[in-house]
């Protein structure tokens, strides 16, 4: 019988997330909380209009980018899992 667990294993580069947060959003956000609590005396419509021109513009990048190493699955295969893999191409495989 085959051990599933043993032939993949969490993804070391987004940990088993399939994606990775873009550093220019984090730094975005980051800035978006931290004016959060300047403007507690202001009424809403003050606080909003003061924000719009501290804030930089939004990154016109995406939010996340799709992991390279898994390919979005948050997974990878291990040593185990490779051999296994081409042991079945080879038989799938005519041509190989």
């Amino acid at each position: 019988m085959i051990d599933f667990q043993s032939l993949e294993q969490q993804c070391p580069t987004c940990h088993g997330h399939g994606r990775i947060e873009n550093p220019k959003w984090a730094h975005f956000w980051k800035q978006h909380d931290n004016l959060k609590n300047w403007f507690r005396s202001l009424n809403t419509e003050e606080q909003l209009t003061i924000a719009e021109k501290m804030l930089p513009e939004e990154p016109a990048e995406p939010m996340f980018f799709l992991c390279k190493l898994c390919h979005g699955r948050g997974k990878t295969l291990t040593s185990e899992g490779e051999n296994l893999i081409r042991f079945v191409r080879f038989w799938t495989n005519p041509n190989y």
